[in-house]
């Protein structure tokens, strides 16, 4: 292994390399790594690669195979097949098997493709995107997740499934989620799924550890998957999932009876 330290034309040092070996091509502008190394950039991205490919005009570094970056300012670790890393924007790209963890708020991130905002620490997670939150028990399916890791937010774009508990499902679109309330909440249709019973609302919100659903325009469809159900509509309603209680206004109540 052999360390190379390289600057752009500002003479301020972009990237060191802890390489087995290195091609230097185009008169000094391209870098070729084509054995496993490290790269550390200037400002304390750590990246580990298979392969990879710097161009020094415009300061962008391609790596892949087996990519890992550690990112010691921002608490993350992401891991992908394939990144480009815009060092001008201090923008990271992954493409194919992308995972980051935010070690610091727990969250395990999943897509086919990342767009890491460095400096903001925001990430773009799209193509079968998946957040989890493993020590809260709760996760969410989306085709584009946004997570703004400085205010513990989420955001999904689109159709949207969320676990929670293992015990509820949900179904719904551009659902946002506020960790400092620990609150999922849309103003999309949603359906909500527990071992007995279904909700249908014209918008919601749920707060996680206290398991409270409110909604507007509720159906709660109870025993769903029996013949014996039973159906109440709600203008309004406040649900505890714990025990099935709820409080609600201009209540309509459907009872099926035994014949």
């Amino acid at each position: 292994f052999f360390s190379l330290n390289i600057s752009n034309v500002n003479s301020q040092e972009q990237f060191s390399f802890d390489v087995t070996q290195i091609d230097i091509l185009e008169n000094g502008n391209l870098f070729i790594g084509t054995k496993r190394g490290t790269i550390i950039s200037n400002n304390g991205i750590i990246i580990n690669a298979d392969q990879f490919e710097y161009q020094k005009k415009l300061n962008i570094l391609n790596a892949n195979g087996n990519v890992k970056i550690i990112d010691h300012i921002n608490n993350f670790e992401i891991y992908s097949d394939n990144i480009t890393y815009e060092k001008n924007d201090n923008f990271i790209f992954t493409d194919k098997n992308s995972k980051a963890f935010d070690l610091r708020n727990n969250f395990e991130i999943s897509a086919n493709r990342f767009e890491y905002n460095i400096t903001k620490n925001i990430i773009i997670a799209k193509n079968n995107a998946v957040i989890e939150n493993k020590t809260e028990n709760y996760k969410v399916w989306s085709n584009q997740i946004t997570y703004f890791a400085n205010k513990n937010k989420i955001f999904s774009t689109g159709k949207t499934t969320a676990d929670i508990f293992s015990k509820y499902r949900l179904i719904s679109e551009d659902v946002t989620y506020l960790g400092n309330l620990r609150q999922l909440s849309s103003g999309k249709k949603t359906i909500v799924k527990d071992k007995f019973n279904l909700y249908n609302l014209e918008k919601f919100s749920y707060q996680i550890d206290k398991e409270i659903l409110k909604g507007q325009n509720l159906l709660i469809n109870t025993n769903y998957n029996l013949p014996t159900s039973d159906k109440f509509y709600f203008k309004s309603a406040i649900i505890n999932l714990k025990d099935q209680s709820f409080l609600g206004n201009d209540t309509i109540i459907k009872v099926k009876k035994d014949i």
